[in-house]
């Protein structure tokens, strides 16, 4: 049988970009790598990943151009929209083992988790994942909560060997390079003291990762039903994240 990699997407501060990369990362990994991905949506204040499904749905029904997309996206990928599945974090376990009883061929599972670790069930689905994925912003609050709950975790993982967890793996998120790099340098320094994985692709900071479909068909980026535009990827550095992802978790 596969083995389905478990991937949590988490972080103990809001605003640091958990669902949006959630969702080009599962796009583009299903779309354009053609593995088959679902993504459980915990994220139980807001359920970002399955409201934009909704909407995504919505706009390309209404709209006779996205239509079409969607024929010739079938036509090369021949691949459904992968599925999305609202739970709790205390669900998740059980939520997945449905979605692997459903689709034993699933390659990835994406969990998007909420923003505390206070939520219920939240610390046990971490543990039970094969990785955590934690986007970074270089901002001192977000990088100070972000390391305490990364080093307690891996604290607790210390002589369990039966714990499913292998790694936390962080990546800077929303980096603008012609801000001042202080921040950056100090926490990308003091993480390689503490031996914190931390990938090297590096994506910055752009508007074009709030762009959504739209029924004025106005340029999108960001859909669970389509992959990212290849006239915007550049210089987005999401290829490379997604290629450095599966290369680290042998995916």
């Amino acid at each position: 049988m596969k083995q389905t990699v478990l991937v949590a997407m988490s972080n103990q501060k809001g605003g640091v970009g958990k669902s949006s990369v959630t969702i080009l990362l599962a796009s583009y990994l299903h779309y354009v790598k053609r593995k088959n991905v679902a993504v459980v949506d915990c994220d139980t204040l807001q359920h970002s990943v399955s409201h934009m499904r909704k909407r995504d749905m919505q706009t390309v029904e209404k709209t006779d151009e996205y239509k079409q997309l969607m024929m010739v996206q079938w036509e090369k990928v021949e691949k459904k929209a992968y599925t999305v599945v609202d739970s709790t974090p205390a669900e998740a376990r059980s939520k997945i083992s449905e979605l692997l009883e459903a689709s034993p061929d699933l390659d990835i599972i994406l969990v998007d988790l909420p923003g505390s670790l206070s939520s219920e069930g939240v610390f046990k689905t971490i543990i039970n994942m094969d990785y955590v994925l934690t986007p970074i912003v270089p901002d001192r609050i977000v990088m100070q909560s972000t390391m305490s709950f990364a080093t307690a975790v891996l604290d607790y993982l210390k002589g369990k060997p039966d714990i499913p967890l292998k790694d936390f793996l962080f990546f800077w998120n929303k980096v603008d390079k012609r801000a001042s790099t202080e921040v950056y340098d100090t926490y990308r320094k003091i993480m390689e003291r503490l031996n914190l994985k931390v990938l090297k692709t590096v994506l910055p900071e752009s508007r074009r990762f709030d762009k959504e479909l739209s029924m004025k068909g106005k340029p999108f980026f960001r859909s669970t039903l389509f992959p990212p535009p290849q006239k915007l990827l550049k210089g987005s550095f999401i290829p490379e994240l997604v290629e450095e992802l599966c290369e680290t978790i042998k995916l």
